[in-house]
């Protein structure tokens, strides 16, 4: 009897140990191939993220950074979602984009529990990933007159947020089916007027309406905003593959510089 209860015990013991083992070889298995793209792991007051810099960061050049926020269903602390199978890192960190627009990558991963600026995915920590970049610029060779966001759903509202707090510190942006629904949204289009904008946004979008894109752009476009918009009108929230494919955008955006 009592080895029946122990065999009881010890099995479903096994069976976990077993478990965590694979799991921890499927981590690092998996952390081993998000390194190779030269996407590296760091960590900031807390706050993940995973960069990729040119090797010749000591030559003395300065490179454009390119910050990139991604969506709500890759929040959390594995500093792996942000960028695992994401059409944005195989389309900039591909050899034939790297050979014609080198520059320095930033991927923060969101906490769970929270969003970058704003509700309704929780406090927004717009001053944390401002003091990532500063100790991002601060340690790389970067341009200061060459800093892009991009973002796409959560990331694309994000994009519009931090352009809306922190509007004289890039030099584009491209906000990708996201938006700003505030009370207050149009009222703050003058602050963003001058940063070069490009949005995008499917007219069949239903996870987000494409209204809060279409009205942060009308709203620029009153005020003589840099803006530019790209309505897929057969596209849904999935349109992120086909905004990062689009010919002229990455010719657009590395073309801009802060005054």
């Amino acid at each position: 009897m009592k080895k029946k209860w122990k065999l009881l015990i010890l099995i479903p013991l096994c069976v976990l140990v077993l478990c965590a083992g694979a799991l921890l070889i499927y981590n690092a298995v998996e952390n081993a191939a998000i390194d190779r793209t030269g996407l590296q792991a760091y960590s900031y007051q807390g706050l993940r993220y995973r960069i990729y810099a040119p090797e010749d960061t000591g030559a003395g050049g300065k490179y454009p950074l390119l910050l990139y926020l991604h969506g709500a269903g890759r929040n959390g602390k594995n500093n792996r979602s942000q960028v695992k199978d994401n059409i944005f890192f195989e389309t900039i960190l591909s050899e034939d984009t790297l050979a014609k627009y080198p520059c320095i990558v930033l991927a923060p991963q969101c906490p769970k529990g929270k969003g970058w600026v704003r509700q309704p995915w929780g406090p927004g920590i717009a001053a944390d990933l401002m003091g990532l970049l500063e100790e991002i610029t601060a340690t790389y060779p970067v341009d200061p007159a060459r800093i892009y966001i991009t973002g796409v759903s959560m990331g694309g509202f994000g994009t519009w947020g931090m352009l809306r707090y922190y509007p004289g510190y890039f030099a584009a942006a491209v906000p990708i089916c996201g938006g700003w629904d505030l009370d207050d949204d149009v009222e703050n289009a003058p602050v963003m007027k001058d940063v070069p904008i490009w949005a995008f946004h499917g007219t069949l979008d239903t996870a987000v309406p494409v209204a809060r894109t279409s009205d942060m752009v009308d709203a620029l476009k009153a005020v003589g905003g840099n803006v530019r918009y790209t309505e897929y009108p057969d596209e849904e929230h999935g349109i992120a593959g086909k905004v990062y494919s689009e010919p002229e955008l990455l010719p657009w955006l590395f073309a801009q510089v802060k005054n």
